[in-house]
């Protein structure tokens, strides 16, 4: 598909100022060039667009998804992500934030935000300001839309108000011996909140900051954090929530961008590992890294165990037991040449056994299925060595039928785009 074209902000066009007035988001009452101290007149804002680029890439039928690619400062790629899909994020936080509120009063959506604040990387602050700008929407929407992923994650959430589910998902990466022909593949299934119904403007986030790696994050219209990723240092990053140990807190850095910290700055899976030891965490997450360049024999993917207080880390073809329940915890019997963990455990591994030495691409679209939980929101493969990647989508029906593992998947070659 040829890109859309880049033109100036302009006045709010009908149809989103109708869905910013039928909404339940505060609304914005500044005007562009109040809000920003970066932009002062229309050529500012047609110099920093002309750096973007958003197409659409067609999965099937009418399904569609944004691949939005993002260049600059922090600032200058958050006002162009809101900019060039204003509609869709206005839509989208419509949306969500009147479920939200179903569940937390905005006061305490500012609670919340404030707790994590101090430890959110400036680089992300304002890319979540510049976001703000180009969408003409508030800046406490973005941070409350950038808080969710963490309250969903951390024990006591029910303070807030009943309502918050339980979400967890899969990962593997596998190589050598594991696959069909020897190459890296790296699994993420994302099983999340389906009844939130962001799926509904999925985007392909690819980032090109003027300082650290590029990267490319499997998102949703107005969210820069990521919970699915690759950078162009032929690394992939997935991770899932694991339980609700004691001690879970909000009082550090939340892990959508902490991920986006990995993106940036890990060259290798040492680089990784010692950014999360040395990150203020929060809650009781698993990370799964691959690095394709690593060479035959080498570790090519880490799992890490992660809360507050606890670091430990897994190569592959370990044995892995939940520490705090030897007896009655999550097991992961150790599978040669791959790194894996989920919801389903005891799935997850028959269905690694089952296609053992045949994985592929194939193989690891139809494994989503059994995997994955009636939450299934997206799935993505990555293959890092040629920084390609696939993603499926759930889509808005309930049920099986809406699962993203039963949806088709869109392939993406990244890899000139990542490196130019």
């Amino acid at each position: 598909m040829p890109n859309r074209p880049v033109s100036a902000l302009k006045a709010i066009s009908v149809v989103a100022t109708l869905l910013l007035c039928a909404c339940s988001i505060p609304q914005n009452k500044l005007s562009l060039y109040q809000r920003s101290i970066q932009i002062n007149n229309e050529a500012d804002v047609e110099q920093i667009l002309s750096k973007a680029s958003i197409e659409e890439r067609v999965v099937s039928g009418e399904e569609k998804v944004n691949l939005l690619q993002v260049q600059g400062t922090p600032y200058e790629m958050g006002f162009q992500h809101g900019a060039l899909l204003k509609e869709d994020i206005q839509a989208m936080y419509s949306h969500v934030i009147r479920r939200i509120k179903l569940y937390a009063s905005e006061d305490m959506m500012d609670e919340v935000y404030d707790l994590m604040a101090p430890y959110i990387p400036l680089e992300d602050k304002e890319e979540m300001r510049g976001l703000a700008h180009g969408a003409d929407v508030p800046l406490k929407t973005v941070h409350w839309m950038h808080s969710i992923a963490e309250v969903s994650e951390y024990g006591p959430k029910k303070r807030f108000r009943r309502g918050f589910k339980q979400t967890s998902c899969s990962n593997l990466v596998a190589f050598g011996n594991a696959t069909v022909d020897g190459e890296i593949y790296q699994l993420r299934v994302l099983d999340w909140i389906r009844d939130l119904g962001v799926q509904n403007w999925p985007v392909v986030l690819v980032h090109k900051p003027q300082q650290g790696n590029a990267s490319v994050s499997f998102s949703y219209a107005g969210f820069i954090g990521t919970v699915s990723g690759m950078n162009d240092q032929k690394m992939g990053f997935g991770e899932m929530g694991y339980g609700d140990p004691p001690g879970e807190t909000l009082e550090g850095i939340p892990f959508i961008f902490l991920f986006r910290k990995l993106m940036r700055e890990a060259d290798t899976l040492e680089d990784a590992q010692n950014i999360i030891a040395g990150a203020q965490r929060t809650s009781s997450y698993v990370y799964v890294v691959s690095d394709a360049k690593k060479k035959p024999g080498e570790t090519n993917a880490l799992l890490f165990i992660t809360d507050r207080n606890r670091f430990l880390t897994f190569e592959e073809n370990t044995h892995l037991i939940d520490e705090r329940e030897e007896e009655d915890g999550d097991t992961y019997p150790a599978i040669d040449d791959v790194v894996y963990g989920g919801a389903k455990g005891e799935e997850l591994h028959d269905v690694i056994q089952e296609y053992y030495g045949r994985i592929s691409i194939d193989t690891l679209k139809e494994m989503t299925k059994p995997i994955s939980l009636k939450s299934n929101m997206q799935n993505v493969i990555f293959k890092p060595a040629t920084l390609e990647a696939w993603v499926s989508n759930a889509n808005g029906e309930k049920g099986e039928k809406g699962k993203a593992a039963n949806r088709d998947w869109l392939y993406l070659d990244l890899a000139d785009i990542l490196k130019n």
